[in-house]
């Protein structure tokens, strides 16, 4: 068998694309790409496969069926980096990590970032100081004015207040 010559290749694409467009639209997120893919890798073949249109729906599923399952993998990683995460060791320690981690998140930028940084991350304080650009005495002011905010929150002599409502 020889390759494909461009005019073949021309008319199968005129006669095969659509109904191809029609059957790769079944799978979410697929669509004209597959379709020219697949005649791209078509047009690389050094011999033309024996029944070539069956081989075009393949290679058009295949395709398909591999974007969805690596959009799956990405939305599983995307979920698993969005829920947040349990930062201590012991059951009984995680009972609280949930509200810590709520707590955590509910501190200002300036004071998170430090935080984290040092207590999950290890940096120094230099270190820290240089990663937010600030004085090496900043870096230790946000770092011991959120932890003694988390302290509060977490002994319960913080309660949180809900935002003043306008009045017009």
């Amino acid at each position: 068998m020889r390759s494909i010559t461009p005019d073949t290749l021309g008319w199968l694409y005129r006669q095969h694309a659509p109904a191809l467009l029609l059957f790769a639209r079944q799978w979410p997120g697929s669509g004209d790409d597959l379709v020219q893919e697949a005649f791209l890798k078509l047009a690389r073949q050094a011999a033309s496969p024996e029944h070539v249109l069956p081989w075009l729906y393949r290679v058009v599923r295949n395709a398909a069926l591999s974007a969805n399952r690596a959009a799956a993998r990405s939305r599983e990683r995307e979920r698993r980096a969005s829920a947040p995460e349990a930062w201590f060791a012991t059951a009984d320690d995680q009972l609280a990590a949930h509200d810590a981690t709520r707590l955590l998140a509910e501190l200002p930028l300036e004071q998170r970032e430090v935080i984290v940084a040092r207590i999950w991350g290890e940096l120094t304080f230099e270190e820290i100081a240089q990663l937010v650009d600030c004085p090496l005495a900043t870096a230790h002011r946000r770092y011991h004015t959120g932890l003694n905010e988390l302290k509060n929150r977490l002994d319960g002599s913080w309660t949180r207040t809900p935002p003043a409502t306008k009045t017009t």
